[in-house]
């Protein structure tokens, strides 16, 4: 009876050996998670008055930082949010005159070799808008095909209109600004302009002065601050009467256009003060 009792309190005892590593395998678990606990932050709650702040803040702070009147206030833009870049014209010229000095050739008459030379001053306001006093002087060869023409028909030369000189004013644009790049190596400013004005032709005609209108455009390369090469094409249209002859009878007056193409130097004066 007695061995009988032994035997169930060895097995009783076996038995519950590992229901108790098992639990104290379990209460350990649990601690492990209770430290590692003790080490999380749960994320704060915002109110929402916080939330609704915070729009408000950060825009004001991004004002600030972007707002900059100084080069001191570089420092405040923020990183990558935004790119300002400072340059001036390498050659500017507000405030400035301009004596533009070229050779000039007409390009659309086929009666006679128009070659000369323009003299031109201005004056910039802005960098955009000037005036200028327009002036070109033309010599003027009679071709091979108008010496033919006149012994063929019996022409004289003055039913031939050419222009000897043109004297104008003119409101000259400059909307185009950029930069060319010469073999990767120089990189020269430009201007692109556009001008429109009138004036008054000198030409062989009855008249002998012809009131012109003037279309011009042209480019402006900068040499140095003070100097620049510049090329410019111009339109004139005049009316104008030939001479009367006894061939001719009274001659009708016509409309003549003027294609010439300058190209020279520009010189800009005075020294620019803000440079």
């Amino acid at each position: 009876m007695k061995l009988n009792s032994y035997l169930h309190l060895i097995l009783v005892a076996l038995l519950a050996a590992p229901l108790s590593a098992q639990a104290q395998q379990s209460l350990d678990d649990d601690d492990i998670v209770s430290v590692e606990g003790m080490y999380s932050t749960p994320p704060a709650k915002e109110t929402k008055q916080e939330n609704e702040a915070l729009p408000s803040q950060l825009k004001q702070t991004n004002q600030q930082q972007t707002e900059v009147k100084d080069l001191k206030d570089l420092n405040r833009l923020a990183p990558f949010s935004e790119v300002s870049v400072i340059q001036k014209k390498f050659m500017p010229k507000t405030q400035r005159f301009q004596l533009f000095a070229a050779g000039t050739v007409m390009t659309n008459t086929p009666w006679y070799n128009n070659v000369g030379a323009k003299l031109n001053l201005s004056y910039n306001f802005t960098e955009s808008f000037g005036l200028e006093i327009n002036s070109m002087f033309l010599t003027n060869a009679e071709r091979e095909s108008t010496k033919e023409i006149k012994e063929a028909h019996n022409l004289l030369a003055e039913q031939f209109i050419y222009t000897k000189s043109y004297v104008g004013l003119d409101l000259v644009w400059s909307p185009i600004y950029g930069k060319v790049s010469s073999l990767d190596d120089t990189i020269v400013p430009f201007d692109m302009y556009f001008s429109l004005g009138g004036g008054t032709s000198s030409t062989n005609s009855q008249e002998g002065s012809n009131a012109t209108i003037h279309v011009g455009l042209g480019q402006i390369f900068a040499i140095s601050k003070s100097m620049a090469f510049r090329w410019d094409y111009s339109f004139n249209t005049f009316s104008a009467t030939p001479v009367a002859t006894a061939t001719s009878g009274s001659p009708e007056k016509s409309n003549y256009n003027d294609l010439v193409l300058s190209a020279g130097i520009s010189f800009f004066f005075p020294e620019a003060s803000y440079r």
